[in-house]
């Protein structure tokens, strides 16, 4: 090969390199960056999306759980009014004294106070006692729980109707005194009553019912 046609061939690569390089420069490099973005934009775009369908999924359900958190909320209304309501109260308690078969049933109900620990609500005591069977007491105080008006038993104490103490599960009469609280949605200050608590109800079978 003659210098002259080595030259052109040299030329020639060079030119082909130069042109490899600037398509990599100015055309593929770009390129590649541009996608690269778009790629980072688009995976971006696919998570918002997925976050968007996971939002709409869950108003969907709280949606057709709507119905149920309205009765959720009209039982809460029930067992956390928003006054003391102690004479329905009372009538409740006369009535499950009654189903489950204590006698000598007595209800003191005390004055509101604040929570134990703060809280948007306040405490209203109540100390119940009647003389029942080990049973009766039993029963008594499954209803007591299971009343429409949240009650908290803070303390179950009972001994036989006698006065001797120790009590087991026989068929002997008991002297029960149980220690409760119920609850009323405002705070102290905002229940709209007088801190008074209500006279107690006292009763040998049938209650009457009390302030």
């Amino acid at each position: 090969m003659n210098p002259r046609d080595r030259n052109i061939l040299i030329g020639a690569i060079v030119a082909v390199v130069l042109v490899v390089v600037a398509y990599y420069v100015f055309l593929l490099g770009p390129a590649r960056s541009r996608y690269a973005r778009l790629q980072r934009q688009h995976s971006s775009k696919q998570a918002e999306l997925a976050r968007l369908e996971s939002s709409v999924a869950h108003l969907n359900r709280v949606k057709q759980q709507s119905p149920r958190i309205q009765r959720q909320l009209l039982q809460l209304d029930k067992r956390l009014p928003n006054s003391p309501q102690i004479p329905t109260l009372l009538v409740q308690l006369q009535e499950i004294s009654r189903a489950s078969g204590v006698t000598q049933l007595s209800i003191k109900p005390g004055s509101p106070e604040p929570p134990v620990g703060g809280g948007d609500f306040s405490r209203i005591p109540i100390t119940m006692s009647f003389e029942g069977s080990y049973d009766q007491m039993q029963d008594f105080y499954t209803r007591l729980l299971n009343l429409a008006r949240l009650v908290s038993v803070t303390q179950v104490t009972y001994q036989p109707a006698g006065g001797t103490t120790g009590a087991g599960s026989g068929g002997g009469m008991l002297q029960v005194q149980i220690e409760a609280e119920v609850y009323v949605q405002p705070p102290i200050g905002q229940t709209g009553g007088g801190s008074a608590p209500p006279a107690p109800v006292t009763s040998g079978g049938a209650a009457t019912g009390g302030g």
